[in-house]
């Protein structure tokens, strides 16, 4: 009977032990595999650092972030799917057209004022941001954030783009967005769908005579070698963002959402504002590069275009989308 009694407390001492908080050999280490398709030295590769950085430091010892930079996981597109059947868990992307066509609303033509205004439609926790974060999560993914890839610039040869009327007759390459194609017809010019890969000889042959893009893409492709001008229209943004899958989120216990999103918040306020400050440094080292650098643009002289890819287009965004959007402060 002693004996039984002796055993018996040996047991629930131990018992007590393992499950004493701050044991990390009693603690099960949560793996978080983020996949990218950007090379290390893009901001998505310092979003996800920065990322997993936070939360070594809020959570020691309970997680390990595995980053998978360089598409050696698959392509944007496919991080969708396999995020759904837990082949990984998160991914940095631009893709939200594809999950949903009212979230082409983050990629309409001036659909904003200025950097201020991204941030309350995006990064303010605002009415619109939850909105938006909701339709996400509908889809089976938990924004963790939305980042920053900068307003878009248009580069040419010797043709400074000061309002929308200096586009017209241009032969121009563009993403194929939607929006952007009507808009950009709007403007008088004549956009052609290209695949990024193709855009660099696209301009040396003179297939194109301009392109569109954040100045980031602009100075690493190395279009100042066959481009001498760059015109800061900002006409269009594609924010980034920073999703987890609904699995792997809804696993966590509460009390680790809430660290996940702390560091994930750390994570991406340091990429916004490194690109944001990288970018106005690149517009300097463009010009250093041969690049006249056209600022006097009247921007809302675009807004007339702009708003025609509103009206075609709010059918599938939602009318109030737009608007809120637009209101957004």
């Amino acid at each position: 009977m002693r004996s039984t009694v002796k055993n018996s407390f040996i047991v629930l001492v131990l018992a007590c032990f393992f499950s004493m908080p701050g044991l990390a050999f009693a603690q099960k280490t949560i793996t978080l595999r983020i996949a990218h398709a950007m090379p290390e030295t893009h901001g998505y590769h310092v979003w996800a650092t920065a990322f997993k950085e936070a939360l070594g430091q809020l959570a020691p010892g309970q997680f390990d972030v595995q980053i998978f930079p360089n598409a050696q996981l698959g392509s944007e597109t496919e991080y969708l799917e396999t995020m759904k059947f837990g082949s990984i868990d998160g991914a940095l992307l631009g893709r939200h057209g594809q999950v949903d066509p009212r979230l082409e609303v983050l990629n309409l033509p001036m659909i904003y004022r200025d950097a201020k205004h991204v941030d309350a439609v995006l990064r303010n926790n605002s009415a619109v941001q939850k909105q938006l974060d909701s339709i996400m999560y509908d889809h089976g993914y938990k924004v963790l954030g939305w980042g920053e890839l900068g307003f878009r610039a248009i580069t040419s040869n010797d043709r400074p783009i000061h309002t929308a009327a200096d586009l017209a007759g241009l032969d121009i390459r563009v993403p194929n967005v939607q929006p952007w194609l009507v808009a950009f017809k709007a403007w008088g010019a004549n956009p052609t769908p290209l695949d990024f890969s193709e855009v660099y000889s696209a301009l040396q042959q003179g297939v194109v005579d301009a392109q569109e893009n954040p100045v980031e893409i602009i100075l690493t492709s190395r279009f100042y070698e066959v481009q001498n001008t760059i015109s800061l229209t900002d006409h269009a943004y594609i924010p980034s963002e920073f999703l987890l899958s609904k699995r792997s989120w809804e696993k966590l216990p509460a009390e680790l959402q809430a660290v996940v999103q702390k560091a994930a918040d750390i994570g991406r306020d340091k990429q916004v504002a490194n690109t944001r400050k990288a970018n106005a440094d690149m517009i300097a080292q463009l010009k250093a590069n041969g690049m006249n650098i056209v600022t006097d643009v009247d921007k809302e002289s675009f807004r007339p275009g702009a708003e025609e890819a509103y009206r075609k287009y709010e059918g599938s965004i939602g009318k109030d989308l737009i608007k809120a959007v637009q209101e957004a402060h």
